[in-house]
């Protein structure tokens, strides 16, 4: 039936046909940020009601969608009808996916995994990375509340999830949340069920095993089943059943939402669009945003984030030339730890990433507390190519833009003057500058100044009519000088695009 809803497959360009110095941020005198090096990454930051959204950031989508990439659009707020009408405007209107409940689109990730082409397909820890993202998002603020036995119930679960996952590949070549689920529900609780005659004919657990066993297998195959069947019929069921119900727990809580309403119509019904399609030309939009949706948008955003990123990283693009973006307004609400690593590769994949977000310190709060989280914050910021600065009250914002930009050496004066004592009638008069009764001296030092200093990102124009709809901003590249300037940065201004 969702045959139906597949579009045929566009004529792809030949190698190197895309025009990689295409301008995808056109910047005060003639300067340029380009599509190549738009896949470096740009990340743009400026406090609420800096007009960087309407700004640089749909400068950038409306070059994007121009050019003709793909891509995936994740959702914090309402995004459509900007979407809509930019795509309608540069004639891709018919390229846009809205991915949601009240439209007939469908993607299945974890029998996308299982399924696709390539060596890497059907690989258990494929699979099993996929739902970690949600284990982490899940248990994401616990793990910042300090409990030091965390990890452990992160490991379990995830050992739960591999030999679950392992069981299902081997017994039925498949695997979906619902086989997931009902095979940990029915597994041992005991020993005594282990030795049970009356589980072994009635648990699906003990079943699949059985099927598994059955079926024919490679000797690597048959190695992974004898882990397998350890874990299910001695380790699993020997837990305390204090623990035993903690790693449950961690996994029906994370797949649970995945089992009804809306995420399961979404995401466990087959699939009429994959990350695939980008390649292609299309631009899906994930529109179930967080603040509609809730929990069920972030897990959607999270799944289709998640496949995209390993879809696009492995893509072979001699076969598939196209560029693609990846595009997050607010996107601090959406990042995991390996989002560092994907922005350090993503160029190679042709996959251009623009994170927004207001200011450095979401990174932090996304990432985990203490040292561990600002790490990855930074690593992942070290990973663009591009930065823009719109206006920001931020001090550790301005002062990481301040510190890209450099200092220079200036010259600094100073003076003094000095007098007797016993001497104030002529100091009143002034005739201490002539010589009587005083003395003055004055020098000259070397010194680093901040080029731009902190505080001029607080001064920057943020648009709207008190500015006539034009919004400035500081850019920043890394490795690559401004023709016009000689330097790392440029002070540009931005035309709204409303």
């Amino acid at each position: 039936m969702l045959e139906r809803f597949k579009r045929k497959q566009p004529v792809h360009r030949s190698h190197g046909a895309w025009d990689m110095t295409a301008p995808v941020l056109r910047l005060t005198g003639g300067e340029r940020i380009d599509l190549l090096r738009s896949m470096s990454g740009i990340f743009i930051t400026g406090m609420t009601g800096s007009s960087k959204s309407t700004s640089s950031a749909k400068h950038a989508a409306r070059s994007l969608v121009r050019l003709g990439c793909g891509g995936l659009i994740l959702t914090v707020k309402n995004e459509l009808p900007m979407w809509q009408k930019l795509c309608a405007e540069e004639g891709r209107g018919g390229d846009l996916v809205a991915f949601g409940p009240q439209n007939h689109w469908r993607f299945d990730p974890i029998a996308f995994e299982v399924e696709r082409e390539g060596p890497g397909a059907g690989q258990v820890e494929n699979v099993v990375h996929l739902l970690a993202r949600l284990v982490d998002f899940s248990s994401r603020d616990r793990s910042q509340g300090g409990r030091d036995n965390e990890p452990y119930w992160r490991n379990a679960c995830l050992r739960l999830l591999r030999n679950g996952v392992g069981l299902l590949i081997l017994a039925t070549g498949r695997v979906s949340v619902l086989d997931l689920y009902r095979l940990v529900i029915s597994a041992p609780q005991s020993l005594d069920d282990v030795r049970s005659e009356q589980w072994r004919s009635s648990a699906r657990c003990f079943r699949l095993l059985t099927e598994a066993e059955q079926r024919p297998r490679t000797p690597s195959q048959s190695a992974d089943l004898e882990i397998i069947a350890d874990y299910w019929l001695v380790e699993f069921p020997a837990l305390s059943e204090k623990t035993r119900s903690v790693i449950v727990s961690q996994f029906t809580a994370t797949c649970d939402c995945l089992l009804r309403g809306t995420l399961r119509d979404l995401f466990c019904a087959g699939s009429n669009v994959t990350p695939v399609d980008a390649e292609r030309g299309r631009i899906i939009l994930v529109d179930l945003s967080l603040k509609e949706f809730g929990v069920t948008g972030l897990y959607a955003n999270l799944l289709w984030k998640t496949a995209f990123q390993r879809s696009i990283e492995r893509r072979d693009i001699r076969k598939s030339p196209l560029p693609v973006f990846l595009w997050a307004d607010e996107g601090h609400y959406l990042l995991h730890s390996e989002d560092s690593l994907f922005q350090s590769t993503c160029r190679s994949a042709r996959c251009a990433s623009i994170l927004i977000t207001q200011n450095i310190a979401n990174l932090d709060a996304a990432l985990g507390t203490g040292d561990a989280g600002r790490a990855e914050a930074e690593s992942l910021l070290s990973n663009f190519g591009t930065l823009v600065f719109h206006c920001n009250t931020c001090q550790r914002t301005n002062t990481l833009a301040a510190d890209l930009i450099g200092r220079e050496r200036a010259l600094m004066a100073s003076g003094n003057v000095n007098r007797s004592a016993d001497d104030e009638w002529s100091a009143m008069m002034g005739l201490d500058l002539l010589g009587q009764g005083g003395g003055t001296s004055m020098g000259f030092s070397e010194q680093c100044q901040y080029t731009v200093e902190p505080s001029a990102f607080c001064r920057l124009r943020s648009g709207g009519p008190a500015h006539g709809w034009e919004a400035d901003a500081i850019v920043v590249k890394s490795g690559e000088l401004f023709r016009s300037t000689g330097t790392t940065w440029l002070r540009v201004t931005f035309r709204q695009d409303l």
